[in-house]
């Protein structure tokens, strides 16, 4: 189902009952409006409840409204002709459209995962595949979260490896290295413990499924616990990156 956002919530209002509407109850929710008050709270349903950022206060006279204008629809749908009580001496349809228009049709940003990576281009490609990972995830797509997860794990240590200075360094350039070989770097240097180290190599090999060949071997495929596994190595090593560079 498409979600609705509150702006259209608002612009909905205003074509179904019109816009020149007074806040101050008139009773001018009647039941002649049976038919725009039953497509309004189907609209409502569809609001992503995130989006509805009111206050205590506002949330709980947003909710009478709602609930003021559902009784006064199921008695309309019986043959009562009463027209919709106030709340608190307002209007509940212009309610619901001020409420809504204080709230935003996008959510903030989250806080950034990676705090400790100054470089905005790079911090926001590694959390767009973190979150791109929990989004598979949360959506049961298996390897498409092992694979973010595992995506996001190799940019975090060619990043952390970039710099720190390296007493064992490697033969060939660092964004030329697989995952496998970062692991291994990470590890030689002390950039990552023993834990973060096996963690990381579950991950590994996690990804490498995707692979028909290495699957077709193992007998296994990406599933819940590889995405958990690839999932864990990430926020592990971030948890090691964040004391490492503070």
């Amino acid at each position: 189902m498409p979600k609705v956002l509150p702006s259209q919530v608002v612009s909905a209002i205003d074509s179904m009952f019109g816009s020149n509407r007074n806040e101050l109850d008139n009773r001018a929710v009647a039941h002649s409006y049976r038919a725009e008050v039953h497509a309004l709270l189907g609209l409502l349903e569809e609001v992503p409840s995130e989006l509805v950022d009111l206050s205590s206060a506002d949330y709980l006279e947003f909710s009478r409204c709602r609930a003021v204008l559902a009784t006064s629809l199921a008695l309309w749908n019986v043959g009562d002709t009463r027209p919709a009580r106030d709340v608190g001496g307002r209007d509940a349809v212009e309610r619901i459209r001020r409420l809504m228009k204080q709230c935003h049709d996008e959510l903030p940003p989250p806080e950034p995962e990676l705090p400790f990576i100054a470089d905005g281009d790079v911090r926001f490609g590694i959390e767009d595949r973190i979150r791109a990972a929990w989004t598979d995830f949360n959506a049961q797509e298996w390897m498409g979260a092992t694979v973010f997860a595992g995506a996001a794990l190799e940019a975090l240590l060619l990043w952390a490896l970039k710099q720190l200075p390296l007493t064992d360094t490697p033969k060939r350039p660092l964004d030329q290295l697989h995952l496998a070989d970062l692991i291994n770097l990470a590890a030689l240097n002390g950039v990552i413990d023993a834990g973060t180290e096996q963690q990381a190599g579950l991950a590994k090999d996690a990804r490498n499924l995707i692979h028909p060949g290495r699957a077709l071997r193992s007998g296994e495929a990406c599933n819940k616990a590889t995405a958990l596994a690839a999932l864990a190595a990430v926020y592990r090593l971030i948890e090691q990156l964040r004391k490492l560079v503070v």
